[in-house]
């Protein structure tokens, strides 16, 4: 499993197969390859929902009953690519 560690939010815990779908939306959304406005999945391995909303400069990121957390252009491919090697390592 990996897991995902982000300030203020729970913690989201993904398998290699989810790891590398997410890694693969995240990339798509930083080089605008599609319009999408939203990465949402419901990993099995995890009790808590990613809930990304796509803007102009990044991802934010959403929890209920949690703050934000901005991830900006860079940090989202980085994110991608240690999931990228989680899945794939």
């Amino acid at each position: 499993m990996a897991t995902l560690r982000l300030p203020g939010h729970p913690l989201r815990r993904f398998t290699k197969e989810e790891a590398a779908i997410l890694s693969r939306a995240l990339d798509s959304v930083a080089k605008g390859d599609r319009g999408e406005q939203q990465i949402y999945m419901s990993p099995i391995a995890s009790d808590h929902d990613f809930d990304a909303r796509v803007e102009q400069s990044g991802v934010v990121l959403s929890s209920e009953g949690h703050g934000d957390v901005k991830l900006d252009w860079s940090e989202a491919r980085a994110l991608a690519e240690e999931l990228r090697s989680f899945a794939f390592g």
